[in-house]
C-alpha cells in the first residue's frame, strides 16, 4: 500500500486556498485505510499532517484559519502516543472538522496581502543529502541483497526491521587486523594475522573430519593449519594461492600452528572486508554469523550518500562539535583508525540521548494537558491514613503521600513515579493512594509482575487498609473459575475498592465500576501496551508507577523525565543493616554453617542459584536448583526442612511453597531469581547466593533485600564461583555499601551504562537509548546539557512541525516508531 513521502503543501492563487485541506483529507483517509498505524506518510502520519497544518504556512495564514488550525493541531499533537482505537476516533474527528470548516473567500481581509493558506516552502538544493539518507534508513532491511525471508526473520531477533535498525546495531568491539604478523616466538599465544602461500591441503576422514594444510609466509617460514569438522574448508583452499589467516599462534610438535583459523584469499573483496582493516564485531543471535552480519552492514553502509548529511539543527551540531551523520554511520562500522571509531561512537551516543530527551519532553508536554478526574479529598486525609499505620512512616514516605494528594486533587491526570531502594516502603505509600481513591469514591488497581508479588502485595494492602474500610481483593491467573467469577463480580459492582493482580487484571472480562487510580509495580517489567491497557479500564485514571531498580539519581531524572518523581530516601526505622560477605567456592562450608546457625536460632534462609537444572543455558558448572537441592539435603543442610522455588512450577505450587515458608513450616528455600522482587518474610535472616558473579549488581542488591526485614541482624553470603579480578572488584561494591543508588553509580563506572539501561529498557516498545553498547560512563555526564538543548528546541517548536525540523522529526520517528517487528512489548 502506498505511503506519502514528502511534505504536503500548496500555494499560489486564492482559488487554491483550500488545496491543503484536500491534501490533508487524502492523508487522513489513507491513514484510516492503513489501519491507523501512524505510517500513512514516511516519518509518520501525525508529523506530516501537523507540518501540513502549520509548518508550511505563513503567520498571516495561521491567523486567518486560527480556530480550524488550532483544533486540527490539538487532534494531531499526541496522535503517535494513542492506542489504535483512539487513533481511529481522531481520524474521524479530523475529517469532520475539515468538512465543516469554511473555505477562504474572495472577501477575506487577507486577500491580496497574503498567499493562499499554505505557501510552498523555500526550495531545497537539487540534491538533498539528508533526505536521501533518510530514504535509505527508512527502507526495510529486506531491500538489501542477500536478505531473504529467512535472514529477515533472524534479523528480527536482533530488533532489526529497517536499514536504520541495522546500522544502529553498533559494534560491541573491533579487531585491528591492519598489520600482518611475522612467524616468531614472540607471537606465540597471541591472536595474529598471517599472510602465507598455501603449499598443501589434506582431508582426513576418521571419527571426526580433519583438514590439515601447510603454508609458507613471505620469509619462507612454515605454518601448519588445522580445522576440525568443517566440510567447507577443503573446497575453499587451493595450493599455490595466497591467503590471510587469523587465529591463535601455537607451538605444536610439527612447529608453528594455527588451530581453526579464519581465512580469506588475499587481495579479494572478502579479504578487504573481513581482514586487513579494523574489523567490527557484533552481538549475534542464533542463525547469523559475524561474517554474514558484517557483509550486510557493508552493503547498508554502501547505500549511504558519500556527501555530508545532517538532521540536527546547525546550532546543536556545532554546540556539541559533532561530525555529520553520513560520515558517522560509515566510520562507526568501518573506521580507518581508532580515532574515527571513537568519534563516530560519540556521535551516536549523543543521538541516542538527544532523541530520547526529545521523546520524553514531548510526551511530558502531551501528558500535562491530559484531563483527569479530580479527587475530592477532605483536609487531613494523609494524617488519617498515617494514624492507622502500624509504624511511623519516614519523612520521605510522608512527603510522597503529600505529592500524590496534590496530584490527584487537580483536574489533570497524575503521572508519578515512586522510586525507592529495596525495603524503603513503597507499598505503604501505594496504600495511601488506594485509600485516597476510596475516600473520593473511586476504585484502584495494582498491577504486579509476578503472582508471588501480587499475593504478597494484596495481603499487605489488606492488612494496612482494612482499618479504614478499603476492601482489597487479589486476582491471579492461577485462581479457580469460581474464585475468579466472584472477584470479577465484586469489582464490577464496586464491592471491591482495590484490585491487586498480575496480567490477569488486563483481560477483557475485568470491568471496574469506577476506576480512578492505576498503580504499576516494578514498571520496567511491563510493556507499554500493558500499562496503557490498565489505563483504559477507567476514564483517564490517575497513574502511579513504582520502581526499586537502583539507578543513579541524575540518570533517573532523565530516564523518567516524562514523570513527576517522588523518591524514598530512607528505610523504615528499626531495621539493621545487612552484613554482606564475599567468599570463594572453597569457603562454601562456612556459608552453610552460618545458615545452620541462624536456623538453629529459629530463623530462616534463602539459597539463590542462577539456573533451574544442569541443562540450562547458564553454562556448564553453573549452580542449579536441582543439583543444589540434592547436594544440600544430603550434606550441609541434611535434616532441615527445605523446598525449592522456580519459574517452571505451577502457580498453585509456588503459592503453596511460599505460604509454607512464610508460615515457618520450612527452614530454607532454594530458589532462582523468582524471589528477586517483593518477597517479604521478616523471619528470613540469611541468604546464600551461589555463583554470584553471574548476576548483575542490581539483581544482587534486589535479592539481598529479601533478608534484613525483621528485628535481627541479617547476613548475605556471596559465593564467587569463577574468581577474576574484575569480578571481585564488582562484587566488593555490594560488600561496601547497602545503598542501591550508590551501588548503581559504582556499577555504572565499572561496567558502563549497558546493564543498567538494559534493565530499564526492558518493557518498552523499543529500546530507549538504541544500542546501549554505544554509551560510556562519560557520555552520561553530558545529559543535563543535552536535556537543556532538547528543551530549548521544543520551546520554539513543540511538535517539530516546522520545515527546518522535518528531518529531525523523521529521525525521531525512525528511532521510536509506533511498533517495530522483533521488538514487541514484553
Amino acid at each position: 500500500m502506498p505511503r506519502i513521502s514528502g511534505p504536503v503543501s500548496s500555494g499560489g492563487s486564492p482559488a487554491e486556498s483550500d488545496t491543503w485541506k484536500e491534501l490533508l483529507r487524502g492523508l487522513v483517509r489513507l491513514e484510516l485505510k492503513r489501519g491507523c498505524q501512524d505510517d500513512a506518510a514516511v516519518g509518520g502520519f501525525a508529523r506530516l499532517a501537523l507540518a501540513t497544518v502549520e509548518g508550511s504556512c505563513t503567520r498571516a495564514q495561521r491567523v486567518a484559519e486560527h480556530g480550524v488550525s488550532n483544533e486540527l493541531r490539538s487532534l494531531l499533537v499526541d496522535y503517535q502516543f494513542l492506542p489504535k482505537r483512539e487513533r481511529a476516533d481522531r481520524c474521524s474527528a479530523l475529517l469532520a472538522l475539515l468538512d465543516s470548516s469554511t473555505p477562504s473567500t474572495a472577501g477575506s481581509p487577507l486577500q491580496g496581502s497574503a498567499p493562499a493558506m499554505c505557501a510552498t516552502p523555500s526550495p531545497k538544493p537539487v540534491f538533498d543529502s539528508m533526505n536521501a539518507l533518510l530514504e535509505v534508513l527508512e527502507e526495510p532491511v529486506s531491500t538489501l541483497w542477500g536478505v531473504g525471508p529467512r535472514v529477515q526473520e533472524v534479523m528480527g531477533k536482533l530488533g532489526v526491521a529497517s536499514i536504520a535498525d541495522l546500522l544502529q546495531h553498533a559494534p560491541k568491539g573491533y579487531l585491528d587486523l591492519r598489520y600482518p604478523t611475522e612467524l616468531s616466538r614472540e607471537s606465540l599465544g597471541q591472536m595474529v594475522l598471517i599472510k602465507a602461500r598455501l603449499q598443501s591441503v589434506t582431508e582426513i576422514r576418521r571419527k571426526v573430519l580433519l583438514v590439515k594444510a601447510t603454508a609458507r609466509d613471505p620469509g619462507g617460514r612454515v605454518l601448519h593449519l588445522v580445522w576440525f569438522n568443517n566440510r567447507f574448508v577443503r573446497s575453499r583452499l587451493q595450493a599455490g594461492h595466497d591467503y590471510d589467516f587469523y587465529g591463535r599462534l601455537e607451538n605444536s610438535f610439527e612447529g608453528a600452528q594455527l588451530m581453526q583459523p579464519a581465512f580469506e584469499e588475499s587481495g579479494t573483496p572478502a579479504a578487504q572486508l573481513h581482514m586487513n582493516r579494523i574489523v567490527p564485531l557484533y552481538h549475534l543471535t542464533s542463525g547469523v554469523t559475524q561474517k554474514g552480519l558484517r557483509s550486510h552492514m557493508w552493503r547498508a553502509a554502501g547505500r549511504i550518500p558519500s556527501v555530508a548529511a545532517e538532521y540536527l539543527p546547525r546550532d546543536v551540531a556545532s554546540r556539541f562539535q559533532l561530525p555529520d551523520l553520513a560520515w558517522s554511520y560509515r566510520s562507526l562500522h568501518f573506521p580507518t583508525d581508532e580515532y574515527e571509531a571513537e568519534k563516530a561512537r560519540g556521535r551516536f551516543a549523543f543521538d541516542s540521548l538527544f532523541l530520547f530527551e526529545l521523546r520524553v519532553l514531548m510526551r511530558r508536554h502531551v501528558e500535562q494537558d491530559v484531563l483527569g478526574t479530580p479527587f475530592d479529598l477532605p483536609a487531613g486525609t494523609v494524617e488519617r491514613y498515617v494514624r492507622i499505620l502500624p509504624f511511623v512512616p519516614t519523612a520521605s514516605q510522608t512527603a510522597a503521600m503529600r505529592d500524590i494528594e496534590g496530584d490527584v486533587r487537580r483536574p489533570r491526570q497524575m503521572h508519578r513515579l515512586l522510586h525507592g531502594d529495596v525495603g524503603s516502603g513503597k507499598t505503604a505509600v501505594a496504600g495511601y493512594a488506594a485509600y485516597a481513591a476510596k475516600v473520593a469514591g473511586y476504585q484502584s488497581a495494582v498491577l504486579s509482575p509476578t503472582e508471588i508479588l501480587a499475593e504478597q502485595t494484596g495481603r499487605v494492602l489488606e492488612e494496612l487498609l482494612a482499618p479504614v474500610g478499603v476492601r482489597v481483593a487479589t486476582l491471579t491467573g492461577g485462581m479457580t473459575k469460581s474464585q475468579r467469577r466472584g472477584i470479577l463480580s465484586a469489582v464490577a459492582t464496586g464491592e471491591v475498592d482495590c484490585l491487586v493482580g498480575t496480567h490477569a487484571i488486563l483481560e477483557e472480562g475485568v470491568a471496574f465500576e469506577r476506576l480512578g487510580l492505576s498503580v504499576v509495580d516494578e514498571q520496567h517489567r511491563f510493556g507499554v501496551a500493558q500499562r496503557v491497557a490498565l489505563g483504559t479500564k477507567g476514564k483517564q485514571p490517575h497513574s502511579l508507577v513504582m520502581s526499586a531498580t537502583p539507578i543513579p539519581r541524575t540518570l533517573a531524572l532523565t530516564i523518567y523525565g516524562d514523570l513527576d518523581i517522588s523518591e524514598l530516601l530512607e528505610k523504615p526505622p528499626g531495621r539493621f543493616p545487612i552484613q554482606t560477605h564475599l567468599l570463594t567456592a572453597t569457603k562454601r562450608d562456612s556459608a552453610y554453617a552460618m545458615v545452620r546457625k541462624e536456623i538453629a536460632q529459629g530463623r530462616q534462609a534463602f539459597v539463590v542459584v542462577p539456573a533451574i537444572d544442569p541443562a540450562s543455558d547458564e553454562g556448564e558448572g553453573t549452580a542449579s536448583v536441582e543439583e543444589t537441592m540434592k547436594e544440600l539435603t544430603e550434606g550441609s543442610l541434611k535434616g532441615l526442612r527445605i523446598a525449592s522455588l522456580h519459574g517452571r512450577m505451577k502457580s498453585s505450587e509456588k503459592e503453596a511453597t511460599m505460604d509454607a515458608f512464610r508460615l515457618g513450616s520450612l527452614d530454607a528455600l532454594i530458589a532462582t531469581t523468582v524471589v528477586e522482587v517483593g518477597v517479604d518474610v521478616p523471619n528470613a535472616s540469611v541468604m546464600v547466593i551461589e555463583d554470584a558473579e553471574r548476576f548483575g549488581l542490581a539483581t544482587l542488591h534486589q535479592l539481598r533485600g529479601r533478608v534484613g526485614r525483621g528485628s535481627s541482624v541479617s547476613h548475605c553470603m556471596l559465593i564467587q564461583g569463577n574468581v577474576t579480578p574484575d569480578g571481585t572488584e564488582r562484587l566488593q561494591v555490594l560488600v561496601n555499601s547497602d545503598d542501591g543508588f550508590q551501588i548503581a553509580e559504582e556499577d555504572l563506572k565499572l561496567r558502563g551504562p549497558g546493564d543498567i539501561l538494559g534493565t530499564v529498557q526492558h518493557g518498552y516498545d523499543v529500546p530507549l537509548f538504541g544500542s546501549t553498547a554505544l554509551l560510556s560512563y562519560r557520555d552520561l555526564s553530558t545529559l543535563p546539557e543535552i536535556r537543556k538543548a532538547a528543551s530549548e528546541l521544543l520551546e520554539h517548536d513543540p511538535a517539530l512541525g516546522t520545515p527546518e525540523h522535518m528531518d529531525l522529526a523523521r529521525m525521531l520517528s525512525l528511532r521510536y516508531p509506533a511498533s517495530k517487528p522483533g521488538m514487541e512489548d514484553n
